[in-house]
């Protein structure tokens, strides 16, 4: 199938359509979008994906590209669809501690927006400079604050869809308060834009706190860390982060906030934000937690604090060769994740870098043959199947967050579904049944 190259530039115009090589730069997993198109509006949104649709053509939505990895293959993908040209503040009403946005809008320019009136959405993603509100929702990113606000599902209240035939929706409100009907925001919240492409979010909002530090302190082994984590979390401490790294991730990430490597094989970073006062009682209370199982460590602010936040969310995002896989546990079982997650990896022969959303049990895994030895592609994706049947035996689950072409296609990047395929299937017919965005790449080939 061909793109409507011609149908295209009539509706955004010739200078906001490009082919060859500069729509070559939107490939994903090596299939090369035919042409790339940049709406200016919801209504060219909408004209774009009703003619693509109509020509049966398979699009890929664009936001800043810093979560295209995830996915399956796609199955085809002859327009890939840029939102860049949707990047303002449509509403904020600091009163009300909400905002809408376009979908296109980098969430740090978003978030530079909203501190000027003090107020802060608490999402963090990779490269947040590149990475978009919307490309966020799609990828159900939520980051290191997670423990204490929620997840993107939780703050979005409402948003504008463009579905695959140009039908534009709404769903939610731009209230807090709304409790009639479905709460379809869920819906596309994690989709990976295949059930529709979000154009404008609306957010419930948080007051900027007026300071945040962090504790980060090595401990000799992971379960001292661990024990440590689980206090902390029945204690009436109030963290806004608990994150644990391992030594591999753990010495990158000190290096690049220029903070001295410590002893031991884990670091933990706990981060409270509020007052002064009830920041420095906070985090004195957290150092003494911690060197009762062994912990040493240093209260950090400033631009060391922010580099590090910084690298340990772009963690697995580095463009470099491997594979970064995500699971969800239990809390209590991310001491044994971290042990046989580098035990896995040992035994093929590759190095895994392991990073811990602790509080909320969400477990990243960095793996990387650092040896050079022989078919690493094929060790890799052995050893993310071991990931993914130690997850299952804890009831949790494991999923590809980025990885090449060559063991997404020996790897299920979702994973086992159960009896809910039926269901997504169903929600696929009936959003796309033309089979028009981002074909292929999510949960069982749809």
């Amino acid at each position: 199938m061909t793109a409507p190259v011609a149908r295209l530039e009539s509706i955004v115009g010739k200078v906001h359509v490009r082919t060859g090589e500069e729509a070559g730069r939107f490939a994903v997993d090596g299939l090369r979008p035919e042409v790339a198109v940049y709406p200016g509006s919801v209504e060219e949104v909408s004209a774009v994906l009703a003619a693509c649709s109509e020509a049966r053509v398979g699009v890929i939505p664009w936001g800043g590209g810093t979560s295209m990895g995830q996915g399956a293959i796609p199955a085809r993908g002859e327009v890939a669809l840029g939102l860049a040209r949707l990047d303002r503040v449509l509403e904020h009403e600091p009163a009300d501690m909400t905002s809408t946005v376009q979908a296109g809008m980098t969430l740090a320019a978003y978030q530079a927006a909203l501190g000027a009136r003090g107020q802060l959405l608490p999402l963090d993603a990779p490269r947040p400079g590149r990475a978009t509100i919307g490309g966020v929702l799609a990828a159900n990113v939520s980051g290191r604050r997670r423990i204490r606000y929620g997840t993107a599902r939780d703050l979005l209240i409402g948003a504008r869809i463009v579905h695959a035939d140009g039908t534009v929706t709404r769903s939610g409100a731009k209230v807090v308060k709304n409790v009639t009907g479905y709460d379809l925001n869920k819906l596309y919240v994690g989709s990976l834009g295949t059930l529709g492409v979000i154009v404008e979010a609306c957010f419930r909002l948080y007051p900027r706190p007026p300071m945040e530090r962090t504790w980060i302190g090595w401990f000799p082994g992971v379960a001292e860390a661990q024990e440590t984590v689980a206090t902390l979390l029945d204690s009436p401490l109030v963290p806004s982060a608990l994150e644990l790294l391992n030594r591999a991730a753990a010495e990158g990430a000190a290096s690049q906030a220029g903070l001295a490597p410590g002893a031991g094989s884990t670091l933990l970073a706990v981060a409270v934000a509020s007052v002064p006062e009830a920041v420095a009682a906070q985090l004195d209370e957290v150092a003494r937690l911690a060197r009762l199982r062994g912990g040493r460590g240093e209260i950090v602010s400033g631009e060391a604090d922010d580099r590090f936040w910084q690298v340990v969310q772009d963690f697995g995002a580095d463009g470099e060769a491997g594979v970064t896989l995500k699971a969800s546990l239990l809390p209590s079982q991310v001491g044994e994740a971290f042990a046989r997650g580098e035990a896995i990896a040992s035994r093929h022969g590759l190095r895994a870098a392991v990073v811990s959303e602790a509080g909320t049990g969400v477990v990243r895994y960095r793996l990387r043959d650092e040896a050079g030895g022989q078919e690493p592609d094929r060790r890799m994706a052995e050893a993310a199947l071991e990931l993914r049947e130690m997850a299952g035996g804890a009831r949790g689950s494991l999923l590809v967050l980025d990885a090449p072409s060559a063991i997404k296609a020996a790897v299920d990047v979702w994973g086992p579904v159960g009896q809910v395929l039926a269901l997504m299937r169903a929600l696929k017919d009936q959003f796309d049944p033309t089979r028009t965005l981002n074909p292929g790449r999510f949960v069982g080939g749809l």
